[in-house]
């Protein structure tokens, strides 16, 4: 890292959050911060005021250069760490290790990209003391702010177009204010001398840059709604358009701004243009009719849609409005009815077809999805069988066709799910990324959990998530319906990695997308978080679900919010929802597959709000389902024993074998709170309430990370001075790290509060703790670092 005189103003005047943090970084008791920008957006002269501030009160710090050992750094003095992206995996590692203790200061600074594991490991455990200073695009106020540092006079109108031109691109920005003059503005408004400046700047890094991602920003240039099927895979593109903005070429979303889009234009030869718009034209035309005046508009509208912008698809759509019969007729209606289907709203999705009758047999399996999503069997039609050569995506949704009408069936045959997992595996084989309504994935992994059948749930969400099923658009769902899937599995650190990886792409995200992620995280929350992180995950999944109607492949994620709100004490905000899901199984002629879920939800929650009344309409259904369906008689089964439980009748025996009838349906965390509810009613059979405690441990573990290489569950872990913890004494450590009450830890690891305070004590002793403070220290330092959630 360069250093100049103490005071120098920076070239760049950093976003004003990032200047005002600075301060607040130099004089905490540790100084600890992630620092993260693109390239030359400030963050080397952003570490260089901080070195100051600390010269200035005297904090000893070291500068991190080749050779520097993180681990011979005293805790006590700031290493500061400037581009860590570009440091190896060892030296990674060195600092991952001091970034794990909270008393040793440390200030790093790095692009968005690459993230390799030891550089987001470092990344989330200094957020866990503060906020990452994120650099972001350059605003109107940071660019006044450094017009003025620099004593340049610019108009208002010159810097408009200024930042219109660099979309505020930090190095882009300031190198364009940095040359430009008043003078040239007289007779060249447009900036196009500026312009051709910065051309040059962009022609030569891109010159330099990976061959990949020269490419990406060409296409995207010449059509930023290219298909880029060119690029091997879904996931190399999300990394490129990362890469791409990490280097300042493309805004987060993978778009050029204009300046970059001119000067690709400018500067790639006439032969390499025409190759590029060959290559972006060749998209998805084998879909379109090019007889028809509305296939251009239908093409860019396939284009838009695989990005995810449904609505800019939309727009292209409804400007492309043809009469019914024309040849694009039946792809319009599949794109209509996609893009509602993924805003959220299923009836007007339904209604896209009816006003565009098919008769195609592709369009006419995906208008059979809509139909039933909608709850409207009156709408299905049988098709005379057409007879055509089979394509692996003529097959495919032949097979979603059967297994979608057995599933809706009040005796569903097996081969329903079979038919669906099959569909899914072919759709994914066949690389459509066309318009549909609900994944196939998505279906299958919905009938497999209504059959009880997790395991085959996880297989086909991850089978569909490995093969990219559905294109980029795709791609925000399947990692959501991953984490759901992976929660019902008790595997919450799977769950917590697809909601992380789904988080971080750059393709936008539907409202049902968003509402899905905020019921993954609402989950996490009610069975492995706090009543304020329950709270807190509520008030975020209230705001996204008011954008989003109830759909037949929406009902299982409904259960889990209707579950959370009844446990804070909620069962009106979500009635309409919970009737609008009853009344679509309803019309389905409540298929026990779809329905048996929902009726659950109710009785929990009628459980938790303690309304045996508000219980009974669904538990009868269940009742009445369970000559057909596992599911539903595990369902009532365990229905009646735990309100015979809150009744005060508990017959252990029945209790735990309701508990294991619930967990072989799938729902192991219901029977681990069933079995944890009939020990706490046995006060005085306390062999018989700790049978029950040890059946609910096991049906739901709690959520333990450890990261010691070679460990195992039963493997004690080492305290700082040579002592160990045994499993159940770190189980308990890491729960009051995370700040829980003694009621709270017992709640989640299926423990009375009192022998909580048991395990408290013998950690202190084996600790030596001398106060609460002391053994937070001490418990930080010994597996503080290791519990990284």
């Amino acid at each position: 890292m360069t250093t100049t005189s103490r005071g120098t103003t920076p070239p760049f005047s950093s976003v004003r959050h990032a200047l005002q943090a600075i301060e607040t970084i130099a004089t905490s008791g540790s100084p600890r911060a992630f620092i993260v920008g693109t390239a030359r957006s400030g963050k080397t002269s952003l570490l260089r005021e901080i070195t100051n501030l600390l010269a200035d009160l005297e904090t000893a710090f070291t500068e991190y250069r080749p050779g520097t050992s993180a681990a011979s750094v005293p805790p006590s003095r700031v290493l500061v760490v400037d581009d860590l992206h570009l440091l190896d995996e060892e030296h990674l590692d060195q600092i991952g290790g001091r970034a794990l203790d909270p008393t040793a200061g440390l200030i790093v600074a790095s692009r968005p990209w690459p993230r390799p594991d030891g550089l987001t490991a470092i990344w989330r455990r200094l957020e866990q003391d503060a906020p990452a200073v994120v650099l972001g695009q350059l605003s109107r106020s940071d660019a006044l702010t450094y017009c003025q540092v620099h004593g340049r006079a610019v108009s208002s109108a010159c810097l408009t177009q200024i930042l219109a031109a660099t979309g505020g691109i930090s190095w882009l920005a300031t190198r364009a204010l940095s040359l430009h003059d008043d003078r040239d503005c007289v007779d060249d408004p447009e900036h196009s001398g500026l312009h051709l400046l910065l051309q040059d700047e962009i022609a030569h890094r891109l010159n330099t840059a990976d061959a990949q991602l020269r490419h990406l920003v060409e296409l995207v240039s010449i059509d930023p709604h290219a298909n880029l099927g060119s690029i091997e895979s879904v996931s190399a593109v999300d990394a490129l358009i990362a890469q791409g903005h990490a280097e300042g070429l493309l805004l987060r979303n993978g778009r050029p701004v204009p300046v970059v889009r001119s000067a690709v234009l400018a500067s790639t030869p006439a032969h390499r243009l025409a190759e590029l718009r060959a290559e972006t034209s060749a998209d998805r035309s084998s879909l379109i009719s090019h007889d028809d005046a509305s296939a251009p508009l239908l093409q860019q509208a396939l284009n838009v849609w695989s990005k995810g912008d449904l609505d800019g698809a939309a727009g292209l759509v409804e400007e492309a409005e043809m009469a019914a019969g024309s040849p694009n007729s039946d792809l319009a209606a599949d794109l209509a009815a996609a893009i509602w289907a993924e805003r959220g709203l299923p009836l007007i999705s339904s209604q896209s077809y009816l006003a565009r009758p098919t008769d195609d047999p592709a369009s006419s399996v995906r208008a059979l999805l809509v139909h039933a999503g909608a709850g409207f069997p009156d709408r299905f039609h049988d098709r005379q069988s057409v007879a055509q050569s089979p394509t692996t995506l003529g097959v495919a949704l032949q097979l979603f066709e059967a297994g979608l009408r057995d599933s809706v069936k009040q005796q569903p045959p097996a081969s329903a799910l079979s038919s669906l997992v099959q569909a899914s595996e072919l759709y994914s084989a066949s690389k459509s990324v066309g318009p549909i309504a609900e994944l196939p994935a998505v279906v299958a992994a919905g009938v497999a959990m209504g059959a009880g059948e997790l395991q085959t749930a996880q297989a086909v969400i991850d089978a569909a998530v490995s093969a990219e099923q559905g294109g980029p658009w795709a791609r925000p769902r399947l990692l959501g319906w991953q984490a759901f899937v992976a929660i019902r599995n008790e595997r919450p650190h799977e769950a917590r990695e697809a909601l992380r990886q789904a988080e971080e792409l750059v393709s936008p995200q539907s409202s049902r997308t968003q509402l899905l992620l905020a019921t993954i995280r609402i989950t996490l929350a009610r069975r492995y978080g706090d009543t304020q992180s329950l709270t807190m995950a509520w008030q975020a999944a209230l705001t996204a679900s008011r954008n989003v109607d109830v759909s037949l492949y929406s009902l299982l994620p409904l259960g889990s919010l209707i579950d959370a709100g009844a446990r804070l004490g909620d069962s009106v905000t979500l009635a309409p929802y919970l009737a609008h899901g009853l009344e679509i199984v309803r019309r389905l002629g409540y298929p026990p597959l779809w329905s048996n879920h929902l009726w659950w939800a109710g009785v929990q929650q009628g459980i938790l709000l303690n309304k045996p009344g508000s219980l009974a309409p669904h538990a009868q259904a269940l009742v009445a389902a369970a000559p057909h369906s596992s599911v539903a008689a595990a369902m009532a089964q365990a229905g009646g024993v735990w309100v015979a439980v809150l009744g005060g009748k508990v017959d252990a025996g029945a209790v735990e074998a309701a508990a294991r009838g619930l967990a072989a349906a799938g729902l192991s965390w219901d029977g681990a709170r069933l079995a944890a509810h009939g020990a706490g009613r046995l006060p005085d059979d306390r062999r018989a309430s700790s049978r029950l405690m040890a059946c609910a441990r096991e049906l739901h573990p709690p959520e333990v990370i450890r990261h010691a290489a070679g460990s195992t569950e039963s493997s004690p872990t080492p305290s700082h001075e040579g002592a160990s913890l045994s499993e159940r004494e770190h189980d308990v450590a890491v729960l009051i790290l995370q700040g829980k009450t003694y009621a709270e830890i017992g709640q989640a690891i299926f423990i009375s509060p009192r022998t909580v305070e048991h395990h408290v004590a013998s950690i202190r002793r084996r600790l030596e703790a001398k106060s609460r403070s002391d053994l937070i220290a001490k418990l930080r330092l010994t597996i503080g670092g290791t519990e990284d959630r």
